[in-house]
């Protein structure tokens, strides 16, 4: 794997798990919107327990690419999960 290849899986993985922390998707319609030669390897960078330690990591890659709008949503589920 060379280094652009390593970057699109990583965005690949940030993509996935702002759908999944956004509840835009599931990890159902996440798999099966695959390809099937993409079946074997599925990008999530997160264990699913540590919400907010996920929400931070993806603020931080958001605020890189300067998409501020994601930042945004994703600062406002922060504080949800915070005050619950």
């Amino acid at each position: 794997m060379d280094f652009l290849e390593g970057l699109e899986e990583y965005n690949t993985a940030m993509d996935n798990a702002y759908a999944v922390i956004t509840k835009q998707k599931d990890l159902d319609k996440l798999y099966k919107e695959l390809n099937e030669s993409d079946k074997d390897y599925f990008s999530l960078p997160f264990n699913f327990s540590d919400v907010p330690s996920v929400v931070d990591m993806l603020v931080e890659h958001y605020e890189s690419l300067e998409d501020f709008d994601r930042c945004t949503k994703l600062k406002t589920i922060l504080q949800d999960v915070q005050k619950n």
